[in-house]
């Protein structure tokens, strides 16, 4: 505080900042609204009695403005700071002689609102003050917004170090931007998760509800790197579309579908959901067998422009009656089937992926299965989880433990889930994983 002319004013040289300010300003965490008025109260301390707008001058021709928001110089809030950016409002910018003289320069300004200034728009709407002191505050290396302090007293700024207030309005309105963005930043991690979530959501909802399969006992497991996978299967019956020639030995017809898109996540759960879709409309129209649904999926699994993905697929059919296992192997980790202590190996890769050739067509491929065969398919998401090292699961691993696990389909698949985990260290890997495990009762 000073005396001058034998009354009490307020000190209008620079106030720097202390700590417990900046402690203060750096804890805020409200929503822009309250920022504009928790920045007035602050500098309420060194420009008692003075309003505080936000302009907004981004996106706006150099000397226009809009005012993003408005606290009085009562500290009661005109104008809610709700949209800082402009991006709803539609309201013209101001353009007029206040406007131009304030912010024609990149740097602090004082203007003293004449006659002729008084009645522009611009002043009408800060409420008429004799004086505006505005500040340009720099964010992200860029000026979206200027502080503009208004007073009755048309002398009240003449005294300030503008380079000072520059350094100080910059500091403070920093503090109280970095809150502000990590809370957008947080609000719109929110809301993507919650709509990764709902993909998510809607991808469960598409995989198989336990079937009862007669003669099969079975287990899977199905678990996204992260809320959204682009690793898919289905199981089904099929003995309600048996061909005539089949002989019903008390055990059902039934397919597996094992997908895996190229990458993971939101867009490869996406095109999953797709690929699912599409399954769904084939009638059995093209050529019969696994190679003929995929061929049908593959032709629709293109769009009209290039989809960036591509997807393996393990289709393989069964029928009990001929105790022959039939399939593609359209770019897919090979099937492990046990018999007794042995391990065969069906596919590997044999055939190309879907999305690379429009116009492909798979061809089927068999094996024989007896009663009491364990058939294990997987995505590479497990055979190429890594432990701490770096070294893959693998599958040699991956087999010798199909070989001399549990016979029990849910008994073996704990087993390798346990494994898995262990290996690379949490319930999760850096990519989606699933593993499906049938075993032959019939």
């Amino acid at each position: 505080m000073r005396l001058a002319r034998g009354r009490v004013v307020a000190d209008n040289r620079a106030m720097p900042i202390t700590l417990d300010q900046m402690l203060a300003l750096g804890a805020f965490d409200g929503d822009s609204v309250a920022a504009l008025r928790t920045l007035h109260a602050h500098f309420a301390t060194a420009l008692p009695r003075c309003s505080l707008a936000l302009l907004q001058v981004a996106g706006y021709p150099a000397g226009r403005c809009r005012i993003a928001g408005l606290v009085d110089d009562a500290g009661v809030e005109r104008i809610a700071n709700v949209d800082p950016l402009g991006q709803h409002d539609r309201t013209p910018p101001f353009d007029d002689a206040l406007a131009a003289t304030l912010l024609a320069r990149r740097e602090p300004r004082i203007v003293r609102v004449d006659a002729a200034l008084a009645g522009t728009p611009l002043a009408r709407a800060l409420g008429a003050p004799a004086a505006v002191l505005g500040v340009p505050v720099a964010n992200a290396g860029v000026v979206r917004h200027w502080l503009a302090f208004g007073s009755t007293d048309a002398t009240r700024f003449d005294a300030l170090d503008l380079a000072a207030w520059l350094a100080d309005v910059n500091l403070a309105a920093n503090l109280i931007v970095r809150p502000l963005a990590t809370r957008a930043l947080r609000d719109e991690t929110v809301r993507q998760r919650r709509a990764i979530e709902g993909i998510a959501d809607v991808q469960r909802l598409l995989l198989p509800d336990d079937p009862v399969i007669r003669g099969l006992e079975y287990a899977a497991h199905w678990q996204p790197a992260e809320t959204a996978a682009g690793d898919y299967y289905d199981l089904m019956p099929l003995t309600q579309y048996a061909p005539a020639d089949f002989v019903d030995p008390g055990a059902d017809i039934w397919a597996l579908m094992l997908a895996d898109v190229s990458g993971h996540g939101a867009a490869a759960a996406m095109e999953a959901v797709q690929f699912d879709a599409i399954l769904r409309t084939y009638d059995g129209d093209e050529d019969a067998g696994p190679a003929g649904a995929l061929t049908y999926a593959n032709r629709h699994f293109f769009s009209r422009r290039s989809r960036g993905h591509f997807l393996t697929a393990f289709a393989l059919l069964y029928r009990p009656d001929l105790r022959r296992a039939t399939f593609v192997d359209a770019g897919h980790p090979p099937l492990l089937q046990r018999r007794g202590d042995r391990i065969l190996r069906h596919g590997a890769g044999t055939q190309i992926p879907l999305g690379v050739l429009r116009e492909h067509a798979w061809q089927n491929e068999s094996f024989e299965v007896e009663s009491g065969d364990i058939l294990v398919l997987y995505t590479d998401g497990v055979v190429e989880a890594r432990d701490a090292s770096g070294e893959p699961f693998g599958e040699q691993r991956l087999a010798e433990l199909v070989r001399t696990g549990p016979r029990q389909a849910d008994a073996l698949l704990a087993l390798l889930r346990e494994r898995l985990v262990a290996h690379q260290g949490s319930d999760a890997g850096s990519d989606d994983q699933t593993l499906v495990v049938l075993r032959i009762a019939h």
